[in-house]
C-alpha cells in the first residue's frame, strides 16, 4: 500500500511540475500565454546552449549537424560569450566543410556521362538547404512547445480552474490560436472541442476588437483634436498588436 501511495504521489508531483508553466503563463496579463511560454523557453535554451552544454559531446554532435537559424545566431552573437560561440561554430564549420566537399565531388561527377542523363537532385543545393533549414535551438524549442500544447488540452479536460483561466485571458496570437484549433481535433472529443470553440472564438473576437480599438486611439492621439485626451490603454498598442498578429517580439 505504501508503494502504491508513493507511486501516486510521484505521479501527482510530476503532473504538477509539468503543469506549472502553463498555469503561470495563463496567470500573466499578456496578449498570448503561449508566447509567454515561448519567450521564457527561448531564454532558457540560449542560456543552456551558451552554458556548459557546448562542452557536452552529444550536444555538440547535434549543433554540428543542425547549426542555428538566423534568429538564434543573432542571439548567440548578442550574448557576448564569444568563446562558447566560437567553439560551436568551429566544429559546425568542420562538419559543413566535410559534407560540402562530398557534395562538390558529387556535383562534378554528376556532370559526366550522357548528355541526356539528368541528375535526380542537386547535391550542393540539397545539402545547403538542409543546413539553412536546420536549427538546434528551434528543434529543442518545438519539442518543448509540443509538450505545452499537449498539457494545455490535458488541463482543459481535467481542471475546471484552468478552464476559467482560459476564459479570462486575453486570447492568443494568430499562430497559437490556429495551432490550438487545429490540434484540438486530435486531443479532444467532439463535445470537448465544441466547448473549447465556444470559448476560443468569442474570446479571440473580443480581444482582436480591443487591440484594434487601442491602435485606433493611438493613431487619434497624433491628431491635434485629441492631444489633450488621455492615452487610455494605447501607449503600447502597436507592440501588442504586432504580438497579436505575429507572436513573440525579440528584444
Amino acid at each position: 500500500m505504501k508503494c502504491q501511495a508513493a507511486v501516486k504521489g510521484d505521479k501527482a508531483m510530476k503532473e504538477q511540475i509539468y503543469t506549472i508553466p502553463l498555469n503561470e503563463a495563463f496567470d500573466k496579463d499578456s496578449e498570448c500565454p503561449f508566447c509567454e511560454l515561448q519567450k521564457k523557453l527561448d531564454a532558457e535554451i540560449m542560456d543552456y546552449i551558451l552554458g556548459p552544454s557546448y562542452m557536452e559531446e552529444d550536444i555538440r554532435e547535434q549543433t554540428n549537424k543542425l547549426g542555428f537559424c538566423k534568429r538564434h545566431y543573432s542571439k548567440i552573437f548578442a550574448a557576448h560569450n564569444r568563446l562558447g560561440a566560437a567553439l560551436m561554430i568551429h566544429t559546425h564549420l568542420l562538419e559543413i566543410n566535410k559534407n560540402l566537399d562530398k557534395a562538390f565531388e558529387d556535383e562534378q561527377n554528376g556532370g559526366k556521362g550522357s548528355l541526356f542523363k539528368k541528375p535526380k537532385n542537386d547535391p550542393i543545393c540539397e545539402y545547403t538547404d538542409s543546413v539553412l533549414n536546420g536549427c538546434y535551438a528551434c528543434q529543442r524549442e518545438e519539442t518543448r512547445m509540443n509538450s505545452y500544447v499537449y498539457t494545455f488540452f490535458y488541463l482543459w479536460k481535467t481542471e475546471p480552474e484552468f478552464v476559467e483561466k482560459v476564459k479570462s485571458c486575453k486570447g492568443f496570437c494568430l499562430e497559437h490560436m490556429s495551432r490550438i484549433i487545429s490540434d484540438s481535433r486530435k486531443h479532444l472529443n467532439a463535445a470537448q472541442r465544441q466547448a473549447l470553440m465556444n470559448t476560443i472564438i468569442p474570446l479571440q473576437k473580443q480581444n482582436l476588437e480591443r487591440i484594434t480599438e487601442d491602435v485606433d486611439w493611438f493613431i487619434k492621439k497624433f491628431d491635434y483634436r485629441y492631444q489633450d485626451e488621455s492615452w487610455k490603454n494605447s501607449k503600447d498598442a502597436v507592440e501588442r498588436a504586432i504580438l497579436k498578429l505575429s507572436g513573440v517580439l525579440d528584444k
